[in-house]
């Protein structure tokens, strides 16, 4: 198993976590479980709230990561309609970068300028989603119970802001450290919200051109970084620079960077910002159950304008494929324009 090494892992550990799962599985409906995994090889622990659906059917398994500032409860809003519709869904929280970050500090904007550029490489974050994905697939490899309800073949993975970009990294997106690939295989989908984009060396196109697996990229007109660098014009950029993948990028009008946590009203104007979560709910469902679940009526969805109608804001909603034989500027073949849907 990759990641940990199976000696450094206690018997006690995998106790609790069978009777974690075991106690959510029994209950008939979306449940919802927090536990604290040790990675005694990085002397981290990492709490993790899990999402179980109602059906006893075999589920793919969505590992999701917090933006700055953020813990469990961030995003449950997203786990919960996922796990309605079928998917284990796990949030991670990232010690040094969640909401103890800020909590009880007096000058925390500048709490949140510190922890983000000591966390700006995301590579800690990548590596606590790789621990918790091998605990899983640990899990299942020894429990027949857990082997039938996880379908650890279709894995996602998804993020907001350095979540995203932890995400990304998983997929085989080259570190902003220019370190060591964190690629990992088994990710075979991922949502990317609001991904950080960072000047390196090299192009971006070398910089994403590494990543196969199909992408769902969520941004806003308005959506400039809080506390990091980058711009809302700049959100796109991994759609354009891809190449080996299929991808799609959804930038709803108006939508700025505290939209996707969970919060109902914008600090700007008491704008209603459950309307711009029902939009992301219901296009990265949709995503999720084309490339995780291989449902093809979500699959035609997303290849024809139509897709548009789901976001249920104003919206552009891009999308483009893998060319095999295009190289170049030929090779970002847009397959639709962008196209804007209103209420």
């Amino acid at each position: 198993m990759r990641g940990f090494p199976i000696s450094t892992v206690r018997a006690m550990y995998f106790r609790s976590l069978s009777t974690l799962f075991l106690g959510l599985w029994l209950v008939s409906t979306v449940s919802a479980g927090e536990t604290v995994w040790r990675d005694f090889s990085r002397n981290r622990s990492i709490p993790i709230k899990i999402y179980v659906p109602r059906s006893e059917e075999k589920a793919p398994v969505i590992l999701f990561s917090h933006g700055i500032g953020g813990s469990l409860e961030s995003c449950a809003y997203l786990a919960n309609a996922w796990a309605a519709q079928g998917f284990v869904c796990i949030l991670v929280q990232h010690p040094g970068s969640d909401e103890n970050v800020w909590k009880g500090k007096v000058r925390i904007l500048n709490e949140f300028k510190s922890a983000y550029e000591r966390n700006w490489s995301s590579r800690t974050r990548a590596k606590d989603l790789l621990f918790v994905l091998n605990g899983l697939e640990q899990i299942v490899q020894s429990h027949e119970q857990f082997a039938a309800r996880m379908d650890m073949d279709k894995i996602g993975v998804g993020g907001i802001d350095l979540g995203a970009l932890a995400a990304l990294l998983l997929a085989g997106q080259v570190p902003p450290d220019h370190g060591e690939s964190l690629y990992d295989s088994r990710v075979k989908a991922v949502l990317a919200l609001s991904p950080p984009v960072r000047t390196m060396h090299i192009s971006y196109q070398e910089i994403y051109q590494p990543i196969t697996a199909p992408t769902l990229f969520i941004t806003g007109t308005k959506d400039d970084g809080i506390i990091g660098s980058t711009k809302a014009v700049h959100r796109r950029i991994p759609f354009d620079a891809m190449d080996q993948c299929q991808r799609y990028l959804i930038t709803l009008d108006g939508g700025d960077h505290r939209i996707y946590g969970g919060r109902v009203l914008s600090f700007l104007g008491g704008r209603d910002d459950a309307k711009f979560q029902w939009g992301i709910i219901r296009s990265s469902s949709c995503f999720w159950r084309a490339f995780l679940q291989e449902d093809p009526a979500a699959a035609q969805a997303m290849d024809n304008s139509g897709w548009a109608s789901l976001v249920g804001v104003r919206a552009s909603v891009e999308r483009r494929t893998a060319p095999s034989t295009l190289t170049g500027s030929a090779a970002f073949r847009k397959i639709a324009q962008p196209h804007f849907s209103s209420e």
